[in-house]
């Protein structure tokens, strides 16, 4: 199991299974771990007390890469494993500031 955050490469999870958490490099904060894409944000954006509709969300992730640091940015990435594998979602600053900051669809 292996877990690499999409804004600096760090690995955040190797041999573990992955939780909510911040990443060791960059200190972004991720989490999710859902099957799809859109289960993975709404797991997210509950746990960051934050509104939005994940379907939305989630392919507005997939549309447009995350501008560069130090701006507020959302990303999504799976974990690599055996079998089937988990979706998390890192945000760059705060949570609401990086969802603000997603382009629109």
């Amino acid at each position: 199991m292996r877990l690499v955050c999409p804004f600096d490469g760090a690995v955040v999870v190797d041999g573990a299974e992955p939780a909510p958490g911040a990443c060791p490099g960059c200190g972004a904060r991720f989490d999710g771990g859902a099957g799809t894409p859109p289960e993975a944000v709404a797991a997210a954006l509950a746990a960051w007390g934050l509104a939005a509709d994940p379907q939305d969300v989630a392919g507005r992730l997939f549309a447009a890469d995350p501008p560069a640091p130090p701006a507020p940015a959302l990303a999504i990435t799976s974990d690599s494993r055996d079998g089937f594998y988990m979706w998390w979602v890192f945000a760059r600053g705060e949570p609401a500031a990086a969802l603000a900051a997603l382009p629109a669809a």
